[in-house]
């Protein structure tokens, strides 16, 4: 009997994630940027830098999940501007939905930081996860890119934005 009830709520689950297109809810990021340290280098690439701003630098996303009531969220930071989950470190996972603070049908935005320790990390500086990102850069300054993986249960899309590590 209780396992009948799992089954049933997991489908019903799924179809309201799905927004009860029948799983084939398309998620596509409408926007992505990257507001660095302090003004953009040329090529749009953003500064990030721990000695200015407290390596404040925002990340502001916009996506069209059709309907699907809600998506997560991942960041990483990348050498180059394909995701790869075996060399990109994740530094930020956020649940957008109806409920939550990140509001899947608008545009979002999130403070993170870069430390001098080669931390990343997104949202308060008590509260936060923070990421060791050194493995991936080699020296300072670094050309380097950060990815939004936008997904609901059935899709996910991805962009890029060129930052400069500094």
């Amino acid at each position: 009997m209780l396992m009948k009830r799992l089954l049933r709520f997991s489908i019903i689950g799924a179809l309201v994630l799905a927004g009860c297109g029948g799983g084939d809810a398309d998620v596509n990021v409408d926007e992505f940027d990257v507001r660095g340290t302090s003004a953009d280098l040329d090529e749009g690439r953003a500064p990030v830098d721990p000695a200015v701003n407290n390596g404040n630098f925002e990340l502001t996303w916009k996506v069209d999940d059709e309907d699907a009531l809600g998506y997560t969220a991942t960041f990483y930071l990348s050498v180059n501007s394909n995701l790869s989950r075996n060399n990109d470190i994740a530094f930020a996972y956020i649940v957008c939905d109806n409920f939550l603070s990140c509001d899947h049908d608008n545009r979002n935005d999130e403070d993170c930081y870069f430390t001098n320790d080669l931390e990343m990390y997104c949202g308060d500086e008590d509260s936060s996860v923070k990421y060791d990102v050194d493995e991936a850069i080699d020296s300072l300054p670094m050309d380097a890119y950060i990815i939004i993986e936008a997904c609901s249960p059935f899709d996910c899309d991805t962009e890029t934005h060129p930052v400069r590590l500094q």
